[in-house]
This record gives structure tokens, sequence and C-alpha cells, in this order.
């Protein structure tokens, strides 16, 4: 029996669309609380122009590390990495899957139309910007000549993109895009989708050695990656704190990482052991089991604190 082809939801990993959903929904609430009020049209051309550009991004990733080597059959197997291996299996899915991609960035640009459309003339030069910047790293984090996530500057285009330039297209939908509250909380959600990420790019070191996808992590090694990893919670700490205390009921969001916190204390204890281990067969079960809890706490900590910042609206 022949073997079905990947459907749309395949191809395009549609549930990594969270990394999107989040930001969107949490520069929402604060642009909520700064307004008092909720542009609906807006924040629905938001979502068609983020997740049209996500789904792009996605696409072309999976096209070009194929093409460069760094997907594999056996990378595809961890649920951490950043491929599909589809077309591997179905290599005659190409020219379809370019379709799909710049089918994407098509809609991404009827959106943001969308949004000039309905938005005041001094926020058309936001959109035009987040639109230019978005379409053009979605392509080239991957593709040449830019390569961006074979560089060593993935990690600061992850960090951008689902971060400040995330956050900037849900709060200049809600007409704020630079109020000093939406500019504290920019970090966060790219924070939290580098850190999944990051955990990723430590499952798929074997992989990306042999295709040279010398990314941040690969060349910073493990040992000092994983201590990058706890650094980078570090700071989602600090800025959610520091966020708590811009806002007048803060400490629902200092709740809200409660369990967040919960998971990172049994995680901490597999930190010490990768780095104190020297048998590299050893690490690898070490390394998939720390990127399991890093994906568990990126979904946990998301939801929390956009629940936390959904109910500072109420307040």
């Amino acid at each position: 029996m022949a073997e079905k082809n990947p459907g749309f939801f395949e191809m395009t990993r549609i549930t990594g669309l969270i990394a999107m959903l989040f930001p969107l929904l949490i520069s929402t609430a604060v642009a909520m609380f700064i307004t008092g009020n909720l542009n609906i049209p807006g924040l629905f051309l938001a979502a068609v122009v983020g997740f049209s550009i996500h789904i792009s991004m996605n696409v072309y990733n999976d096209i070009y590390d194929t093409k460069q080597g760094s997907d594999s059959l056996s990378s595809s197997k961890n649920l951490f990495s950043g491929g599909s291996a589809t077309l591997i299996k179905n290599p005659e899915l190409e020219g379809k899957m370019f379709t799909i991609a710049r089918t994407g960035l098509f809609i991404g640009l009827l959106g943001t139309l969308g949004l000039i459309w309905i938005s005041e003339i001094h926020l058309w030069p936001v959109f035009i910007f987040i639109f230019l910047t978005a379409s053009f790293l979605s392509k080239y984090y991957t593709a040449e000549p830019f390569k961006f996530a074979y560089r060593g500057l993935g990690e600061i285009v992850v960090w951008f993109g689902f971060g400040p330039l995330a956050i900037l297209l849900g709060s200049a939908a809600q007409g704020v895009p630079f109020h000093p509250l939406i500019i504290s909380i920019m970090p966060i959600t790219g924070l939290t989708t580098l850190i999944f990420s990051w955990s990723g790019e430590l499952a798929d070191m074997p992989y990306d050695i042999k295709a040279k996808k010398r990314g941040l992590v690969l060349r910073l090694g493990i040992k000092k990656s994983i201590f990058g990893l706890l650094i980078l919670h570090l700071l989602l700490i600090s800025n959610i704190i520091f966020v708590a205390y811009l806002l007048p009921a803060g400490w629902i969001l200092i709740l809200a990482m409660i369990p967040y916190l919960l998971l990172m204390v049994k995680t901490l204890p597999m930190f010490g052991e990768i780095i104190n281990h020297t048998d590299g067969s050893k690490i690898r079960p070490r390394i998939l089991k720390l990127a399991s809890l890093n994906f568990f706490s990126f979904i946990v900590f998301s939801a929390m604190i956009t629940i936390g910042f959904i109910l500072l609206i109420n307040i």
C-alpha cells in the first residue's frame, strides 16, 4: 500500500504557530490595558499577517535545510527538531511547498494592506516595516545568500521575530506600538521561543555538524550552550519581574509564573548533569530529556503568562 503524501498541516508544521499566537495575545491584552478598547479587525488582520508569514518561514526553513543537508530522516524523528523531512520523503512536493511559502507572503501582504486601510496614517510605516522585515527573515533565515541560521545569527532572528517584531505587530494593530509598557514586554515572547529553539539546536547538534549548520549553539559547544540556556531562563524571569513592577497589579504575573518556576526547579539538576558528563553517549539522552522539559516549560510559561496578562485587563 502506497504511503500517503503529507498534507498541509504536516508541510507547514502548523502546531508551531503557537509561537506566534502567544505574542499576539499578550500584546493585544497589554494594549487593551492601556487603551481600554479592543480593535477586533486589527487583531484579526494582525493574526493573518503573523500566522501567514510564520507558515512561510516554516516551509522555507524545511526547503532550504533539506537542500543544504541539515534535515534528515533521523533528525525528523526528534520532536524538537526544526525540520519535518517532508522533502526527503517526498521530493516531488518541492514545487508545492514553494507555492505555499510564497502564498503565505502574499496573504501577509494582503493582511498588511488591510491594517494600513483601517489604521491612522502614522502607523503605516510601522506595518510596512513589519511586513518587509518579517518577509525577509522568513526566507533568509536559512536561504542563500544570508543563511542566518548557519552563521550564528539565527538565534537573534528567532528572538527578534517572535519577540519585538511580533509584539509590535499586535500592539500596532491596536494603535499603541511604542507605549513604554509595550516596549517592556517585547523581549518576553522572543526569549520563550528562543529557549525552545535553543534546546532544539542542542538536540540537533549531530545533524547540524554534518550539514555545517553552525548556529550559535553549535559554535558555543554543549557546556557553554547549557550555561547560555540557563542565562536565557534567568533573563526571562527578570523580564517578568520588571514588568510586574511596572504594573499596578503585577503580582498576577508573579503568580502566573509559579508553575514555570516549579518546572525549572525540576529541570535545574539536568543542567549540572550535562555540564559534568564527559561520556558523549550518555549526554545525548539527557539533552533530549532537557529539550522535552524546555518545550513543556515553553508551553506552560506562555499559557500562564498570557492568562495573567488577560486577567490584568479586568483589574
